[in-house]
């Protein structure tokens, strides 16, 4: 636990140290403001965030590629990785550290993001218990994209290509339910019980149902797997 705790501090304190989390950061809530301001503007709006919750995941899946692409990748490129591999860290423990300190970046997004219900509670009653729903949704669905991010990262030692194939994945996972919509039946089922945007739909509307988290914390877990493998892989090359 303590490399994890170490390597994630590490992940962290890189991310603050240049331009990374404020470029994330002002792209995240530049764009919310901007709907947010949108939004409010229209007559007969309602002081709710379910139309915000929608528009964050999207940006959050646009995002957390960018978080992730250089968190491996980047190590092969510069040779650190193979130092580091010299030194008795698990391939597990740098791959969850790795992961927390991403994680720990988004989640200092998503905090800030809090000024958008704050607002809304001077203008109106909006529904805390739907709010709260709708963040759990987002720090799951972030944690989701960001293990698939790791996952990508581990296989390239290119920035650019680990985003991209992040990138296609996460559009996979969000896109695929449309599926279901073309057509009934159990392919239609397994679309939608696939696809990020479906599961993500009930916890925006302030439903928190097992299904939905049983299905991103499956998603998380199997992409650290797969991204664990993927290092153990480099060991026996």
């Amino acid at each position: 636990m303590r490399n994890v705790l170490t390597i994630a501090r590490r992940e962290m304190m890189g991310y603050f140290t240049s331009p990374m989390a404020y470029a994330a950061m002002l792209f995240f809530l530049g764009v919310c403001g901007l709907i947010f301001v949108l939004s409010t503007s229209q007559s007969g709006a309602k002081a709710d965030m379910t139309g915000m919750f929608h528009s964050m995941v999207f940006l959050s899946l646009l995002m957390c590629p960018v978080i992730t692409m250089g968190l491996l990748a980047q190590e092969t490129n510069s040779g650190t990785y193979e130092l580091l591999m010299t030194r008795p860290v698990h391939d597990a423990e740098v791959v969850v550290g790795k992961f927390l300190g991403a994680f720990g970046l988004y989640l200092a997004i998503i905090v800030v993001s809090l000024e958008f219900p704050l607002i809304f509670e001077g203008f109106g009653s909006p529904d805390w218990g739907q709010t709260l729903c709708g963040y759990v949704g987002i720090i799951l669905a972030g944690m989701a994209f960001l293990a698939v991010g790791v996952f990508t990262s581990s296989l390239t030692s290119n920035q650019i290509a680990a985003w991209l194939m992040g990138l296609i994945l996460l559009l996979f996972f969000w896109l695929i339910g449309w599926i279901g919509y073309g057509g009934s039946g159990l392919l239609g089922d397994v679309a939608k019980s696939l696809s990020s945007y479906e599961n993500f739909g009930d916890l925006e509307k302030g439903v928190i149902s097992s299904k939905n988290i049983v299905y991103f914390v499956t998603l998380i877990g199997f992409f650290l797997f797969l991204a664990t493998r993927s290092l153990e892989s480099r060991r026996t090359v």
